[in-house]
């Protein structure tokens, strides 16, 4: 598979589960870790919360025409971008298509600062490391990074 062939689509209604459980996949362990359990009717009405907020800066990630992950990000201020989300299913995950969107963004943002946080217990930050991130800060559970343009 050529990591390069994934499309993006915005987020509609009927993706809502799916992202769920791809969100799930993806941070149960590290909430677990943080904070000890996790329950599902909490993370349900969180996301619920959470998803009102960001539905319109919310993509979907497709290989052959298959949901396989998502992306959320968003133009901050004139000089920085947030990266929200990039959530893979697992087993589409270490194939590339991670970098190759992250690539994407800092080419398609490269006239601005662009932030990204993690769970700390999450290796990712070696890769964000390798793309020119560095540390810019850390929370009780995240590391924060950025790219300067």
């Amino acid at each position: 598979m050529n990591k390069k062939e994934y499309t993006l689509r915005k987020y509609n209604n009927e993706d809502y589960e799916f992202v769920y459980e791809t969100k799930k996949n993806a941070y149960k362990e590290y909430v677990e870790q943080c904070w000890g359990k996790w329950d599902d009717l909490d993370q349900r009405n969180r996301f619920k919360d959470f998803m009102e907020l960001t539905f319109d800066r919310t993509c979907i990630i497709f290989i052959d025409n298959k949901k396989i992950g998502f992306y959320q990000g968003q133009v901050v201020d004139e000089e920085t971008y947030y990266i929200e989300n990039i959530c893979i299913i697992s087993q589409y995950q270490g194939k590339g298509i991670g970098t190759a969107i992250l690539k994407s963004i800092l080419e398609k943002y490269s006239n601005k600062n662009i932030k990204i946080q993690y769970f700390k217990q999450n290796p990712v930050g070696n890769l964000y490391k390798k793309l020119g991130f560095v540390p810019n800060g850390e929370t009780e559970f995240h590391y924060q990074m950025i790219k300067y343009k």
